[in-house]
């Protein structure tokens, strides 16, 4: 029996992979995206060195959904995801002198928002250990605070995802869901290759102990 394709949407920040995509994904390494020359961003980016700060506008427009994808995978709440890609965007700026003639930009803005919504995820760890009582568990997250999640196999795949500890999690969802490999989620994370490799292996056997029947109706 086939397992149907269900794909995962948000209700504002785009396509995830599919559920075969995924799946297959959590079994065995999945090709990762390429990042393409792009003159037009080389161009814009060379402007605003050159100090027309308008040509930065280019560069916001290109990249800004899958920033704030990125934000939101990581710290799971809209408004803050939205807070982080701007204040990525505005950093950027501010050094971008620093950046390095050539190399895309792509990778680099998603490395600063990936710090900042690192940083937001300590913050919020620190919170929880400071508040946290025998009594009253602090909640993961507040699901209202998460677009929608289309179809009862994405829910469930999300929830499985969901449940992982945090940096498995994380790894999880930019791998599987943002399709980095293993050496760009390094970078973004300042992790090594092998801790990232180690943290998706667990995650790995996690989801597909939590997703078994899926994997069955997908090897019949």
């Amino acid at each position: 029996m086939a397992v149907a394709i269900g794909v995962l949407e948000s209700a504002e920040y785009g396509p995830f992979s599919s559920l075969q995509r995924l799946m297959f994904a959590v079994q065995s390494k999945s090709s990762g995206h390429g990042v393409g020359n792009d003159p037009v961003e080389a161009g814009a980016i060379a402007a605003v060195k050159g100090g027309d700060n308008r040509s930065y506008d280019y560069l916001v427009s290109k990249d800004m959904k899958r920033v704030v994808s990125i934000a939101w995978g990581i710290v799971r709440n809209a408004h803050d995801a939205e807070d982080l890609a701007q204040e990525a965007f505005v950093k950027a700026f501010q050094t971008i002198g620093r950046f390095k003639t050539g190399e895309p930009f792509g990778p680099w803005i998603y490395r600063i928002v990936t710090n900042l919504a690192l940083d937001v995820v300590k913050r919020r760890q620190r919170f929880r250990h400071e508040e946290l009582s025998d009594a009253q568990p602090a909640e993961r997250r507040d699901r209202a605070d998460l677009p929608a999640v289309t179809g009862e196999l994405g829910r469930r795949i999300d929830e499985a995802i969901e449940s992982l500890p945090e940096m498995q999690r994380i790894v999880a969802r930019l791998y599987l869901v943002e399709q980095f490999d293993h050496a760009e989620i390094a970078v973004m994370t300042g992790l090594s290759e092998g801790t990232i490799r180690s943290h998706l292996s667990l995650a790995r056997g996690k989801l597909k102990t939590r997703l078994a029947d899926l994997y069955e109706d997908a090897h019949e």
